[in-house]
């Protein structure tokens, strides 16, 4: 004969509705794992995690420079410096105008405040072509017969800088053109010594003259 089950105890039925509950837990933890794998496995791919922000950039310091001043001289070698302030800076070309007329002086000065008031000027561009006219040498001249007439009269340097000076007037010679005006011009007895050593290029030219 059997002996009678056990009369379940309030204990026994509290381990058991815990055990259940945990074993409930476990299977649906396995079913969100099986879910995921089942995911990526047809290509699906969860979203990356967004970038850290890149570190803030420095600010850039730009180099603190000194604007020409104009007061009529010189006025091939102002406006070269002043173009390349400009472009230094990105200054706008609406602005240029009106800054540029803050570093002139004396006749420049006198003959921009005639321009502007008489409405002859308007632009950058206008200004750069009426400046030229008015303080550099007239259109009519040929920089290039110039150039071929200089003769030094002076030391080497002070023939140097006029030679300079009129070349910045021409562009598209040939250097070989250049070379032979710039000899030419020297000098008689520094011409031969300079030939004797049939230089090259115009640096090497100039540098035995030099000597």
């Amino acid at each position: 004969m059997n002996p009678p089950p056990p009369t379940p105890t309030p204990q026994n039925s509290s381990l058991e509705s815990a055990i259940s509950s945990l074993a409930a837990k476990l299977d649906a933890l396995v079913d969100d794992v099986s879910s995921l794998r089942h995911q990526n496995s047809s290509g699906y791919n969860t979203p990356p995690l967004p970038s850290p922000p890149p570190p803030p950039q420095p600010p850039r310091h730009h180099m603190k420079l000194e604007v020409p001043r104009f007061d009529g001289t010189d006025a091939v070698g102002w406006i070269f410096k002043i173009s390349q302030f400009f472009d230094f800076h990105n200054t706008p070309e609406h602005d240029r105008l009106t800054i540029a007329s803050f570093y002139m002086d004396g006749p420049a000065l006198s003959w921009f405040q005639w321009m502007t008031k008489n409405g002859l000027i308007n632009s950058w561009t206008d200004l750069l072509l009426t400046l030229e006219t008015r303080f550099t040498h007239s259109f009519y001249d040929d920089p290039r017969v110039a150039l071929f007439k200089l003769t030094q009269t002076g030391t080497v340097n002070q023939y140097l800088n006029e030679f300079e000076r009129i070349a910045n007037r021409v562009v598209g010679l040939p250097h070989q053109f250049l070379l032979s005006c710039f000899i030419s011009g020297l000098s008689p007895k520094i011409r031969w010594e300079v030939q004797a050593f049939q230089p090259h290029s115009l640096p090497h030219a100039t540098a035995l003259a030099k000597i």
